[in-house]
């Protein structure tokens, strides 16, 4: 387990790039970095940044794969979930400036105005998504893609059902927390359209049930 940094330190820095400097760290020890890997060493290494609000003695995988879409978008990373993920030579000169922010602190001060909740990471990427825009537009006629929804709840179409179901779940109950009605909405439109994706797994969940009863 890796040793964790200063708390007051890597408070001030970014998820993104803590995230890319736990992965530049997976590399150089000649892992493979896999999701799972990567969840564990951003924990390890930042509990405070990567732990559920509510269950700080939890890793959130959900934000770690927010970071990591956000890492690849950047060019720090190539690959996916499924067959695991390399750091480019961009990733590995990120990882080094990160590095010298958390031994010397951050190079520039947040703004005041900024906030650092981790909640609003989260709700910040759905409220940018393209199917909420198309949903604000047009209500009544919004229509969401098997990819679209899957991509939303930061899934693959290698992601099981039961994982499906506690990441809308778990953004659905942030949203919840937040007071913020519309995308609660927004997210109701999306299961009754997608719900079949979630069925297998509630079915699974109904037969555990009855077996339980007898």
């Amino acid at each position: 387990m890796g040793k964790s940094f200063d708390e007051s330190i890597y408070t001030s820095v970014s998820l993104t790039k803590l995230t890319i400097f736990a992965i530049s760290r997976i590399a150089k020890n000649g892992e493979e970095c896999a999701y799972e890997r990567v969840v564990k060493e951003c924990f390890s290494l930042f509990p405070k940044r990567f732990s559920f609000q509510r269950y700080p003695d939890w890793p959130d995988g959900t934000r770690v794969k927010i970071e990591i879409l956000r890492c690849r978008d950047k060019g720090w990373l190539t690959g996916n979930e499924k067959n695991g993920f390399q750091i480019t030579s961009l990733g590995k000169r990120g990882a080094e400036e990160v590095l010298k922010e958390l031994k010397q602190g951050p190079t520039k001060k947040l703004r005041p105005t900024q906030t650092r909740d981790r909640g609003d990471t989260i709700v910040s990427y759905l409220k940018k998504s393209d199917p909420f825009r198309r949903y604000q537009e047009n209500k009544e006629n919004f229509i969401i893609t098997e990819e679209e929804f899957r991509k939303l709840i930061v899934s693959t179409f290698e992601t099981p059902p039961k994982v499906l179901e506690q990441n809308l779940n778990y953004c659905f109950d942030l949203c919840s927390e937040y007071g913020e009605k519309e995308l609660c909405d927004f997210l109701k439109k999306c299961r009754e359209q997608k719900g079949l994706l979630l069925k297998s797994w509630t079915k699974r969940k109904k037969v555990k049930r009855r077996r339980s009863k007898k």
